[in-house]
């Protein structure tokens, strides 16, 4: 995958004082710019951004402004455009040069997720100053504790994150802060929780100025309101997402027109818009791709390194949790793994508290040639159609139209109107759990627009629909434990979250080789608002913090499965969590085959036998899972990733009368890089290294030749 354009951050200027006092309540005081120079040395208290837009043209600073929804009239006047292309791309020459003038070690878990500020964040580290900015950022989550609701303190939190190049969690941070001023300004009071949000920023701020003045706590209000834009969009460049960017630049002007780093930062982001449109506008003939590839914005996944590394891994009792919901059919079992070539084995957990990931599944016994060996049913299954729109069953998406379900079989709760189930099992699970906590709560705008969508699949907002069903799923149980008097625990160690792995770099890489989708609707406004609508406090508890939520949609990311139906008169996009399915690992030559949910009324109804006979709900969120070909126990069970992984003719992505896509293998193995390096370890990924290792060597002969005669 090619890194998005971008444009190169600039360096500040300011200085580290020699000596702190700390006084008050907080572990720093004085004004945010003198506490900023404390904490990072190179922080600029001008200008940020270099002055591109005087290489722009005039029509092409219009061009944005004049966008419309489809995304079609940017101008093509690209006049000045391709002198920036070579500033706007991240060099990989330019980062291993300062890789190598590093006269120490790097600390790899410390440079960020953003694709923008990757060589900054080396230099940052060469020059000795991210030991300073860990320091403020840990005093910055101690005063946060103290003071939750003082917008300022995240405004802080927000421009050390985006420095450490964290722009992800530095972008989140500003949009929090710029919740809390809005609440204090009476504005979009429908997303406040608590109600009281407004009363209670103002309290803080009148309390850390010292004064009940209305007029000067509105002065320091209207400050900290640009201050939030102004590191709400430094954080969206940092992120690649140019046009949400460009969105919240506009509307930071709309307030302050005459800021000169917002104006800078809008005509960066103008020209870094306008030439990935032009470089994507050159691949992509498709208008709807078009626009889903310029619009969204690209960070690299990364482990948050001030988390407690513990969250991150697979435990004895996650496995031993897996392993007994699995027991009764005794065909399969989850066991460690070593990706790969390699013929080692897992080395098996012998403490309590060891990592014993990553994990498969595998035989349990013999299992002969189109056994079913799963039938993996779920309440995390959703589609781009609301719930409430009563056609499918809230808990397993069931279809409850005729003929697939009669009228009189649907079953529908006394406590509201707006859901509907399928069955008394799925009634009394959905009641039982997720659906206590959503019930009398629409989220009917989540469903209000697909959001960014290619002409093939269900646009991005699949994503915060399904992180508000594993989250209501979590809350759920959270409230049962603490009834039963029992301790909390992290959503990250919930089993349902605890066995999804997010598809993270080898530690020691320091750019990852790819980049992925991060849009600021989908990942930060959408689930801070999901969250305060379920209840929770996102100022106070440290349970969801934005490093959290972003790690739970990476995970979801990683392991959900999409699937297509028209049961329902409409061509439906399914995409579904399946908790055990999402075990099976990758190979270009697998030994399971498998189907989601029925594509339409004309398929066998032995698409929707169970495990024993039985007949599930037509359009049901199920994986079935059936043998290949004979498997021996012991053997691990995979499946293909990348549908026909040799490559076929239709086995592509082409939309309905547009033709067959012509898929060879070269582009399968070119997928394949989202999760391997050098393939997948199969014998066909093995023979093609083997053969792209003997032409590179081949190649560098011809060189080695050439250099001699020269």
């Amino acid at each position: 995958m090619s890194h998005p354009l971008m444009v190169e951050p600039g360096k500040g200027t300011g200085h580290m004082k020699e000596q702190v006092t700390f006084t008050g309540p907080y572990l720093h005081n004085g004004t945010r710019n003198e506490r900023l120079e404390l904490a990072s040395p190179i922080f600029s208290h001008g200008s940020q951004y270099p002055a591109l837009d005087r290489h722009i043209s005039e029509d092409m600073m219009e061009g944005v402004e004049q966008t419309s929804g489809s995304g079609s009239e940017v101008e093509d006047d690209s006049s000045g455009a391709e002198e920036m292309v070579r500033v706007l791309v991240p060099s990989i020459d330019n980062i291993s040069k300062a890789l190598e003038n590093l006269e120490k070690g790097i600390q790899i878990e410390w440079i960020g997720t953003s694709t923008f500020f990757l060589e900054h964040n080396i230099e940052l580290q060469g020059a000795g100053h991210l030991d300073g900015l860990i320091a403020f950022r840990k005093a910055l989550i101690h005063d946060l504790l103290i003071s939750p609701y003082d917008p300022s303190l995240l405004i802080d939190l927000s421009a050390v994150e985006s420095k450490l190049g964290f722009t992800d969690t530095g972008a989140a941070n500003a949009h929090k802060a710029l919740v809390l001023i809005e609440a204090a300004l009476n504005v979009n009071t429908f997303l406040q929780h608590p109600r009281d949000l407004g009363t209670l920023v103002y309290e803080v701020i009148s309390k850390r100025l010292g004064t009940e003045s209305p007029m000067i706590i509105a002065d320091e209000i209207t400050s900290l309101h640009l201050q939030t834009y102004r590191e709400l969009v430094n954080g969206l460049l940092g992120c690649a997402d140019f046009w949400d960017g460009l969105v919240q630049a506009k509307a930071g002007l709309n307030r302050f027109p005459r800021d000169a780093e917002l104006l800078e930062m809008r005509g960066d982001l103008k020209t870094a818009f306008l030439a990935r449109h032009k470089g994507i506008k050159e691949v992509l003939g498709n208008e709807k791709d078009i626009v889903a590839s310029t619009r969204t914005g690209k960070i690299y996944q990364k482990q948050y390194p001030w988390m407690d590394q513990s969250l991150y891994i697979c435990t004895p009792d996650l496995l031993h949790h897996v392993n007994a919901g699995l027991a009764g059919n005794g065909i399969c079992q989850v066991e460690p793994v070593i990706f790969g070539s390699s013929s080692r084995l897992p080395k098996l957990p012998t403490k309590e508290k060891e990592d014993v990931g990553p994990l498969g599944l595998f035989a349990a016994r013999d299992i002969k040639l189109d056994e079913k060996i799963m039938v993996d049913h779920c309440v995390t299954g959703i589609s781009d159609v609301s719930p409430t729109r009563l056609k499918h069953c809230e808990a397993c998406h069931g279809a409850l139209v005729a003929p697939y379900m009669h009228p009189s079989r649907i079953i529908r709760p006394t406590c509201c109107k707006t859901a509907a189930f399928c069955s008394i099992a799925c009634h009394d699970t959905a009641l039982a759990g997720y659906h206590k906590l959503m019930c009398k709560k629409s989220f009917d705008w989540l469903f209000e627009s697909q959001g960014l969508v290619g002409k093939e699949g269900c646009g991005t907002r699949w994503r915060p629909i399904l992180f508000l069903r594993v989250v209501a799923i979590v809350l759920a149980e959270a409230r049962e434990r603490a009834k039963k008097g029992e301790l909390a625990i992290h959503p990250l160690q919930h089993p349902l979250i605890a066995r999804m792995a997010a598809n993270y770099s080898p530690a020691d890489k320091v750019q990852p080789d790819v980049s992925h989708d991060w849009q600021y609707f989908e990942n930060v406004v959408a689930p801070t608002r999901i969250l305060m609508q379920l209840g929770i406090n996102v100022f106070t508890d440290a349970h969801w913090t934005p490093e959290v939520i972003q790690t739970i949609f990476w995970r979801i990311e990683n392991n959900a499965n999409m699937g297509k139906t028209n049961l329902t008169g409409q061509q439906i996009v399914m995409v579904n969590l399946n908790p055990n399915y999402l075990f099976f690992n990758h190979s270009c030559e697998p030994n399971v085959s498998w189907h989601g949910a029925v594509p339409s009324g004309d398929v066998s109804i032995e698409w929707l036998k169970g495990m024993n006979g039985e007949i599930l709900s037509p359009g049901c969120s199920a994986v079935w899972c059936t043998a290949a070909r004979d498997i021996k126990k012991g053997e691990e069970l995979k499946i293909s990733y990348i549908g026909n992984p040799l490559g076929s003719k239709g086995d592509g992505e082409g939309g309905e009368g547009e033709g067959e896509a012509d898929e060879g293998r070269h582009t399968k193995r070119a997928w394949l890089e989202k999760w391997f390096d050098r393939g997948c370890g199969c014998r066909i990924c093995e023979k093609e290294n083997m053969e792209t290792d003997r032409l590179e060597a081949v190649g560098a002969g011809r060189e080695k030749a050439l250099e001699i005669e020269v």
